[in-house]
């Protein structure tokens, strides 16, 4: 049908050229059997072309009052102007451009668009543009179904201008209208569907109208959707997926209301501010107009556009026990009103309360503070807080809330009766190692806390009080001490040794709140007074010792100018100096000294010294194996054993010692265990066994004889 409607076309010019007309159908034929799509679809531009070259609008109108199963009347308007350099792909060689897709498939490939050839393409994009289904001419599907167009589209063009391929700022394009019919289903909410395949005619805005009483519901691509319920547009070119633009409508729905009171009560004051706000759930692209009114007893006392209302009732001639009347107003764009309404109490009466804040002091005696006056405590002193109210008005609840600076979070909340504990301690502004040397030897003044309650009963009516906590001093300085030898504080790397003179300072120490020069310090080692009840600058920088090797004990107090007391006391290790010193502690011989016996020689030893080491056992000039010499430390000396078994081959007197070696100190040397002790020689070992033997016989002959002897005293 196409072609041949062309073909009629170019039977009318056969009187004006012969030959061309030949060509020219040749080339359209060709080029239309290479075109996958039609002047209704116009796939043919780049996006950013599009958007700088692409101008104009479409409307989409339903005429009739749409009804179920039925037909209804609609008409479709669009206007577009664009660049005529951009290509279509009604032609080949779509990148060359509109101008130079002419020149080459309509006309004689000379560079320039003459006014035949610029017909030709009028003609061309005339046949494919007649259409009349709605999807195919870009407009819109509705319940699934295009619409029809009885007697096709009213198509103006404005053709492409003649001049050279290159000329630029240049524009073609066209106007259609035409009348549409419809039908729809059984369906409440009504479908329609707007085509996104990438047509020239999607590259425009389309504006839809509907009939009265019908209104945008929802679409998923909502944010290209602009305008008024009835009356709205959607932007297809700014979608960014080739699929169908879905929206649903339906009958103008009455928007809903609805308000919100940001207090909570039953009741609401009488001279403090109440507030509401409130929202109107309806069509998105519907605007409510939002308004609210306030009577007495029903008279208009305000009125009030927005989304929220703040009054005071007082402002308004309100009374104790007096009713307040809110209403808001949701308008929609189809002028449809929905209301929003509370009637509310008024209250006036304050809640009364009761307060009992105490301590128990050192005697463990509570005691309560006067509440029109400030509160000081020392730092360590744990506060009672008991707080009771009550509305005198209603058997409502009353909210009690106790704030505080003390931390940022800081709240005690509860109805009724709030009972709790807490301890205030100083904050950073005082005294301590978060600050420099200078700094927290200074005196500071005490920390300053405040106490925030805050008693409303259920109408809001609020009362507020305030105590300030004066956190006094109630802890002694704090003591650091630092220990020095050879012009460096004691440590692992860094021993105390035996013979050390020591130097103690306190320049580390502070008190929270004092001056350093107004506290007080004494000293004791090994329960030996050093300096009592002096000044920092008596004790600080001391010499102390020499020490002897061992563990001393140190204790140290302070006191502040409130005779608060600290006390540190720690032990304090010397070390014994390096070298070795061996000390004999025992000595032990396993067997007789007799010759040709074998004899176990043992002794036990301790070295008193710092350096370790190693050493031989020796009888006259036979040792032992080399044994360790342990290091002494602070606690204990380096103790060890040493033995050797030798047997005795003659009777010479024999000799044992220790001999030693240690490479730590570069020393070595020989301790005597037992010098020139005697042996007795191999043949003495007959004659005592015989004089023993004779002893024992002469003892019993003796026993005998006085028994029963001669020498008896028998009768």
């Amino acid at each position: 049908m196409v072609h041949q409607s062309f073909l009629m076309i170019q039977e009318c010019e056969k009187m004006k050229k012969i030959i061309l007309p030949f060509i020219l159908t040749f080339l359209i034929i060709f080029s239309l059997n290479n075109v996958s799509v039609s002047a209704a679809d116009d796939r043919n531009v780049s996006d950013e072309d599009i958007i700088f070259s692409i101008t104009g609008y479409s409307k989409f109108i339903i005429e009739d009052a749409i009804e179920v199963n039925s037909q209804f009347n609609a008409s479709w308007e669009a206007s577009i102007i664009l660049s005529d350099q951009i290509g279509t792909d009604l032609l080949q060689n779509s990148e060359l451009g509109l101008r130079a897709q002419i020149d080459i498939h309509l006309g004689n490939s000379d560079g320039f668009v003459d006014s035949n050839e610029s017909d030709l393409f009028d003609q061309l994009f005339r046949i494919e543009r007649n259409w009349n289904n709605s999807e195919n001419g870009g407009c819109c599907i509705f319940d699934y179904n295009p619409l029809y167009s009885p007697e096709g589209i009213n198509l103006l063009t404005s053709k492409v201008i003649v001049g050279p391929i290159e000329l630029e700022n240049t524009t073609w394009g066209w106007n259609e209208s035409t009348d549409l019919i419809g039908q729809t289903d059984s369906r409440a909410t009504r479908i329609i569907d707007f085509p996104r395949v990438g047509s020239l005619v999607e590259e425009v805005p389309l504006m839809i109208f509907l009939p009265d009483d019908w209104e945008y519901t929802y679409s998923a691509m909502g944010e290209i959707f602009s305008g008024e319920p009835g009356e709205f547009t959607v932007n297809r070119s700014e979608a960014n997926v080739a699929s169908n633009i879905r929206v649903t409508i339906s009958n103008n729905q009455v928007p809903n209301a609805l308000g919100y009171r940001t207090s909570t009560g039953t009741m609401i004051t009488l001279n403090s501010p109440t507030s509401y706000y409130g929202e109107c759930e309806d069509s998105s692209l519907d605007h409510n107009q939002q308004w609210w009114t306030l009577s007495n007893n029903n008279t208009l006392v305000l009125t009030h556009y927005g989304d929220n209302l703040s009054f005071i009732p007082q402002d308004y001639g309100f009374q104790e026990a007096e009713v307040a009347s809110i209403v808001m107003y949701c308008k929609d764009w189809f002028n449809t009103t929905d209301t929003w309404y509370e009637n509310i109490l008024i209250d006036s009466i304050f809640p009364v309360w009761e307060s009992v804040i105490s301590y128990f002091n050192e005697e463990n005696e509570e005691v309560i503070f006067d509440n029109s006056q400030p509160i000081t405590i020392k730092s360590d002193t744990s506060i009672s807080f008991n707080i009771s109210a009550n509305d005198p008005n209603s058997e409502s609840p009353v909210n009690i809330q106790i704030t505080s600076n003390k931390t940022s979070n800081y709240i005690h909340s509860d109805v009724n009766i709030l009972e709790f504990s807490d301890i205030f301690y100083q904050n950073d502004d005082v005294n301590g190692l978060h600050l420099n040397l200078s700094e927290r030897h200074k005196a500071k003044s005490p920390t300053s806390w405040s106490v925030n309650l805050k008693i409303s009963d259920d109408a809001g009516n609020t009362i507020y009080r305030e105590w300030e906590i004066i956190v006094l001093d109630g802890m002694g300085p704090t003591i650091i001490p630092d220990l020095i030898i050879n012009n460096q504080s004691i440590s692992s790397n860094n021993l105390a040794r035996d013979g050390d003179i020591i130097t103690i300072s306190l320049q580390q120490s502070f008190d929270d709140l004092d001056s350093i020069n107004e506290t007080r310090w004494s000293l004791s080692i090994d329960n030996e007074v050093i300096v009592d009840n002096v000044t920092m600058n008596q004790i600080d920088k001391m010499n102390l010792g020499p020490f002897t090797s061992g563990t001393h004990v140190f204790s140290i107090d302070a006191y502040d100018s409130s005779f608060n007391h600290q006390n540190l006391a720690f032990g304090l290790a010397i070390s014994p100096n390096f070298g070795v010193d061996i000390e004999l502690i025992s000595t032990e011989i396993e067997g007789k000294l007799v010759e040709g016996n074998t004899v176990l020689f043992s002794a036990s030893m301790q070295n008193n010294r710092a350096s370790s080491g190693s050493g031989q056992f020796c009888v006259n000039s036979q040792c032992g194996p080399f044994v360790g010499v342990p290091a002494a430390n602070s606690n204990t000396p380096g103790y060890f054993d040493v033995e050797l078994s030798v047997e005795l081959t003659s009777s010479t007197p024999i000799s044992t010692y220790f001999k030693w070696q240690s490479e730590s100190s570069g020393d070595n040397g020989q301790i005597t265990i037992e010098s020139e002790v005697p042996v007795e020689p191999y043949w003495q070992k007959p004659i005592q066994t015989v004089l023993l033997v004779f002893v024992f016989l002469s003892l019993f002959v003796f026993s005998v004889n006085h028994l029963w002897g001669v020498d008896s005293q028998r009768p």
